[in-house]
């Protein structure tokens, strides 16, 4: 599963049917096309062909000892190999579709919408003033850097799956969309979705 299936957002119906035009975020509806959206997600190297085909190779390979073990006469090496793959399987299978997390901002004329999915599937939300908002990033030149929406004393981190160059980048890009929303700019402008 990845992370884009498990937000939910404008197009995405949510469990009553309604959409999320129309769901409050701090007492606030969120109506309105975004002037920016941005949705961050872990990177996955495995995606689901490479999943079938690892599982499928190694079934093919453990059967395979597991087979010449049973010819052999060791049939209990043939049990365990077999409990052996089904632990593989069921492990790597929960690791796979574990890391539900993502990140989703929306920055509408009057606030910045941060939705997030943790690893469990857990859905929060909130709405930030974007004039007072403070985009921070702590650590900029290290590996290990972390990024911050900082406004009126509180700060969010957002972002701590993303590797330091993907944090920097996005930092940088938010900084300008912010800025140029500040400065008036946004007016007319359409949604620009990124994705990191």
């Amino acid at each position: 599963m990845q992370a884009e299936e498990t937000m939910r957002g404008p197009d995405r119906p949510h469990a009553d049917g309604s959409t999320g035009h129309d769901l409050p975020v701090d007492g606030l509806p969120v109506d309105g096309l975004p002037v920016f959206e941005a949705l961050l997600y872990p990177h996955r190297s495995l995606g689901q062909r490479g999943y079938l085909i690892l599982i499928i190779g190694t079934a093919l390979i453990m059967g395979l000892y597991g087979l010449t073990f049973l010819v052999l006469g060791a049939w209990p090496i043939f049990g365990f190999i077999g409990a052996e793959w089904v632990l593989f399987w069921f492990l790597f299978s929960r690791h796979f579709r574990g890391d539900r997390r993502a990140e989703r901002l929306r920055l509408y004329h009057d606030r910045l919408v941060l939705e997030r999915v943790d690893a469990k599937g857990r859905f929060t939300a909130m709405a930030l003033q974007p004039y007072w908002l403070q985009v921070v990033l702590m650590r900029a030149a290290e590996a290990d850097s972390a990024l911050y929406l900082r406004s009126h004393g509180k700060q969010i981190e957002i972002g701590s799956f993303l590797s330091g160059p993907e944090r920097r980048d996005f930092a940088g890009e938010l900084k300008r969309v912010l800025d140029h929303h500040r400065a008036g700019g946004a007016g007319g402008a359409h949604p620009m979705p990124h994705q990191v």
